[in-house]
């Protein structure tokens, strides 16, 4: 295990880190909602009327990718501007594991 401090993380660092952490969240999620439409369930909306059958498979993924974009455009912008902010006061410490590729 080893440390790293640094004083600024880029805007598309941020932006990834969220990115890949709400679709790999939401999108099983969203997939689980499609298959439980698929099978007659009104798990999944669109227009305010309920997805069914094949197409809820899917309209389902697809409305979690939407969400994770949305979330990573706002919720990344509010972590980047916080993060810009707090790099003024101090430097980030970061602990890692150094993985070896063989």
């Amino acid at each position: 295990m080893e440390s790293l401090d640094i004083r600024k993380l880029s805007a598309g660092t941020i932006y990834k880190l969220v990115c890949i952490g709400s679709l790999t969240g939401l999108f099983p999620i969203c997939l689980l909602f499609g298959i439980m439409g698929a099978f007659g369930m009104d798990t999944v909306t669109w227009n305010n009327e309920a997805v069914t059958g094949v197409k809820a498979i899917f309209v389902g993924p697809l409305i979690g990718v939407f969400i994770s974009l949305i979330f990573t455009a706002i919720f990344g912008s509010i972590i980047a501007l916080g993060l810009w902010i707090y790099s003024f006061l101090k430097p980030l410490n970061i602990i890692y594991f150094n993985s070896e590729n063989s």
